[in-house]
């Protein structure tokens, strides 16, 4: 059993790992891996399930959360979100069902007959520091097998994936998605969430007009159909780490707003494992809350999260601090370390370049010193590169703007669904300012007050900035 959070050591709180032999392990993986190519190939996977699959990054599915929001505040649309986690998904996978959507993708029964007989029949001993105990439960002598995949099942990811997809799909041809249209180029999509293994966000978009309390009334639809879902998996929501946010706008003398929770009540409740319904957890839209390692807040300011990366930084310094260290192994410490914490979160986040210096401040402090040079050396040195006679420490602010570019050129050329999310963004941009040509060419100065808040707007403000075209 390991910790999931550092510190955290209550037995419900901790992560069971299964050890396999590694022989049985190897063929679970193999299984998996050759599985989830016919599956890809076949079209078998939910476009929402972003977990176990190849060219699919995490930090994708922050990045279509945050144009999400960024296209409700552009085209001030009413809409409702619900963040969910499964409960140890898993350890509550039904064998049968995983058989049908393991077959489905073209997985033979006898193959799927020996790696569930394995699981069924094994006996599981406990592994601690002074050694594995001597008693065992399981085997082929229990009347009831186990069901479950377990932690540590090179296999279980992929039948994760296969095994939600049939659920994301569910949603969408019952009508609880989000849907977005470009105004210019009519390229639609359709989407009923984010889903990363077990981590989902389910999103509902009133694009028609209409009250907020028929939102909550479809999100709730939308969260009920979900957990019925997981259900008849063997499933289960955990309420506990569940919210949802109801994204809504009023508008007083011409200017419009958030509306808070008072001026818009309402609750959302879902069924625990053993079917109490419990009301979830409503935030402000000014309140962020963590997905996927980054905080997101539906009004787009990112105050949490900047409040986490000037801590991981000043964590960072002092621990450096502390230790010892040559002059010339401190750029690669930061480089191979911190440095990959806070790049992470970049492509999700439009900082400011004060923010980015604030973040940056406790690193500096420790490296410039560390390095061998002045803390008040200049900055222009600094963040020079090696080949031009700089220290070359990268600023964090350019490098968040150079992620942006190269994520809109690449998704956009491949015509992913980010892609589609950051064509849309630019468009409304576009009609905003009532001008309709190459982004590169418009005076930011000029017309940026006509637009709206968004990743494409500050990654407009960064080209025409520095004359990149």
């Amino acid at each position: 059993m390991i910790l999931k959070k550092a510190g955290v050591t209550h037995l419900s709180s901790l992560r069971t790992m299964v050890l396999f032999p590694v022989d049985c392990n190897y063929a679970f993986k193999y299984v998996g891996r050759e599985m989830m190519k016919n599956a890809e190939k076949g079209h078998a996977l939910a476009p929402e399930q972003y977990g176990s699959r190849k060219y699919h990054r995490s930090i994708d599915l922050a990045v279509n959360k945050a144009l999400t929001f960024d296209l409700l505040r552009q085209l001030k649309k009413p809409g409702g979100l619900c963040s969910n986690d499964a409960k140890s998904c898993y350890d509550l996978i039904g064998h049968p069902q995983a058989s049908l959507a393991m077959q489905q993708c073209g997985v033979p029964k006898s193959i799927i007959r020996c790696l569930f007989s394995q699981l069924q029949n094994a006996t599981h001993q406990v592994r601690t520091g002074f050694g594995d105990s001597a008693t065992f439960f399981g085997g082929c002598h229990w009347k009831k097998p186990f069901h479950g995949i377990g932690q540590g099942n090179g296999a279980s990811p992929a039948i994760w994936a296969v095994i939600s997809s049939p659920l994301l799909n569910m949603l969408r041809k019952k009508g609880y998605f989000c849907h977005f249209v470009a105004p210019f180029s009519s390229k639609e999509i359709n989407f009923s969430g984010y889903s990363f293994v077990d981590d989902t966000d389910l999103v509902i978009v009133q694009l028609l007009g209409g009250s907020y309390e028929s939102i909550i009334s479809t999100l709730q639809s939308s969260v009920d159909t979900w957990e019925g879902g997981l259900n008849a998996t063997s499933g289960a929501i955990v309420p506990e780490k569940s919210f949802w946010f109801l994204i809504d706008f009023t508008w007083t003398a011409g200017r419009w707003r958030y509306k808070t929770i008072a001026e818009c009540q309402g609750d959302l409740s879902v069924k625990d494992i053993h079917g109490k319904r419990s009301v979830l957890r409503r935030y402000e839209v000014s309140e962020a809350q963590e997905t996927l390692g980054v905080y997101l807040a539906p009004d787009g300011n990112h105050q949490a999260q900047i409040k986490k990366m000037i801590t991981a930084a000043q964590k960072w310094a002092d621990a450096m601090r502390s230790g010892s260290i040559s002059r010339l192994d401190v750029h690669l410490g930061l480089i191979s370390t911190i440095w990959r914490t806070l790049l992470y979160p970049l492509p999700a986040l439009n900082l400011s370049k004060e923010d980015c210096e604030k973040i940056m401040s406790p690193i500096l402090h420790y490296c410039l010193p560390a390095m061998g040079f002045c803390r008040n050396f200049p900055k222009d040195i600094v963040f020079a590169p090696i080949k031009d006679m700089g220290v070359g420490i990268e600023h964090l602010y350019t490098l968040q703007e150079i992620l942006w570019l190269k994520d809109i050129i690449f998704h956009t050329t491949y015509d992913t669904d980010t892609g589609v999310l950051y064509r849309i963004s630019l468009e409304v941009l576009l009609l905003e300012i009532g001008v309709s040509s190459d982004l590169s060419m418009l005076d930011y100065n000029l017309l940026s007050g006509l637009s709206t808040s968004s990743l494409v707007k500050s990654t407009w403000h960064f080209i025409f900035t520095y004359g990149l075209n």
